[in-house]
């Protein structure tokens, strides 16, 4: 079986389907606002589609499977009712490698963002598809769903056991959803999952600690402008310090060795602030000094460290900023992690998992993809770090997750979409080669 001709004559002939299923999946909103999310309509659609095609289906919620809620791993405090995983399987005819398909249908919140175009409206405008989600994944996702029924529908005998997976709650740092499905499948031979990739080929990801500073003046209430001014302003001040001194941690990080997959980067383990807020804006805030300010800290962390040490650096950056300023830091701020430590995580690229997706993507490109550590965190580290699983990124090419005027380019996702079914042909087999 020629798997080039068959990869590119299958991506050709459900290119409509493709953009449709994209388009029906930014649609349905599946905003992921801990500790509920939205994801249910988006799952029923995939498992109808998947039912509809004489694919076996099963839906289940993530905290019921057994061993989940005990397991060390578990971030307590989300709730699961009506949001269910999704999970499908082709069995191999023989004794190829088994694959994984795994992505999340969760997206970020709308938030106050302003789009220009509608982001559940799934506009297709000079090549690129608009939406909350699209590039985020559910471009990708729906790509993977299509491909996954047409190996199906199409009788191609493959060799090893394909999976196609859709997980909930993996925006804000769930994850419990990718645990829940190894516990309930156990390990497979390798994984993909389709992040926005800009079709590289990434086998590690950065990991977070993020940190919510609450700054207080001592006061209950708002301070009407012109009464007690000066004690009023201090959460204000407090903030403005603080985010003076960022550089300070930031140079602090740039001091650690630096793993391989990351070496291209101008700034390997940026120190980001994500959110800044001290009481409101607009006509309807009255004008008054806010009480308390809020600041969110982000530290993104390389492959090789851990926890401890990266809170403990933090740790003694606050410490010293605390003492040198003992009048601006009084009280001091309260300090809380709204997320779970996600370890930045990473798998040797000369694994055959990447040497065959690299191999794919270049006999449909013409040319080898970039192998380079992803520049965010995400579920990939459960993966290899729990489960022992080979597991890599790639996906198509876009833009603005997580932002106004997110997008999918359609050229891209039919690239990804032929170097993925190339792959999963290559890396599963098919009987009779």
């Amino acid at each position: 079986m020629d798997h080039r001709a068959l990869a590119h004559s299958l991506t050709l002939k459900y290119r409509d389907e493709i953009v449709q299923v994209m388009q029906d999946l930014v649609r349905m909103p599946s905003q992921n606002t801990p500790p509920d999310g939205e994801e249910l309509a988006c799952q029923e659609y995939i498992a109808a589609s998947l039912r509809n095609s004489g694919l076996p289906v099963d839906m289940y919620e993530l905290d019921q499977v057994p061993g989940m809620v005990e397991h060390p791993a578990f971030w307590p405090g989300r709730r699961y009712r009506g949001r269910p995983n999704v999970s499908s399987l082709l069995e191999g005819k023989g004794n190829g490698r088994s694959l994984l398909l795994t992505g999340h249908m969760d997206t970020v919140a709308l938030g106050d963002n302003v789009w220009s175009k509608p982001p559940f409206g799934a506009q297709i405008e000079n090549g690129r598809l608009y939406g909350l989600g699209s590039i985020d994944m559910k471009g990708a996702m729906g790509t993977m769903l299509v491909l996954f029924k047409a190996l199906a529908q199409e009788k191609v005998p493959l060799a090893g056991s394909l999976c196609y997976e859709s997980v909930v709650d993996e925006e804000e740092g769930g994850v419990n959803a990718t645990i829940a499905g190894r516990l309930r499948y156990g390990p497979m031979d390798g994984a993909v999952i389709p992040e926005g990739t800009g079709l590289n080929i990434y086998p590690a990801a950065r990991g977070v600690l993020m940190t919510n500073f609450i700054f207080s003046s001592g006061q209950g209430t708002w301070l009407e402008v012109g009464t007690s001014g000066e004690r009023g302003a201090d959460a204000v001040q407090q903030v403005g310090v603080f985010l003076t001194h960022i550089p300070e941690i930031e140079e602090s990080r740039r001091h650690h060795p630096v793993h391989p997959l990351y070496a291209s980067y101008p700034d390997p383990r940026p120190a980001q602030i994500t959110k800044v807020y001290a009481g409101g804006w607009g006509p309807k805030v009255p004008i008054a000094v806010p009480p308390e300010g809020r600041v969110q800290l982000v530290l993104q962390t390389l492959p090789g460290e851990e926890r401890e040490a990266v809170l403990k650096e933090q740790e003694d950056w606050l410490a010293g900023l605390w003492a040198s300023n003992p009048q601006v830091f009084n009280p001091p701020p309260q300090i809380y992690h709204p997320i779970r430590w996600m370890p930045a995580t990473a798998m040797d690229p000369a694994h055959p998992l990447v040497t065959t997706m690299v191999d794919s993507a270049a006999r449909v490109f013409g040319h080898a993809p970039t192998i380079v550590g992803a520049p965010y965190a995400c579920d990939m580290f459960a993966l290899h770090q729990i489960f022992g699983m080979p597991a890599l990124l790639c996906g198509p090419t876009g833009a603005n997750a997580h932002a106004a005027d997110e997008y999918i380019e359609l050229e891209g996702v039919f690239q990804f979409a032929e170097t993925l079914l190339l792959f999963v042909l290559d890396w599963c087999g098919t009987v009779g080669q």
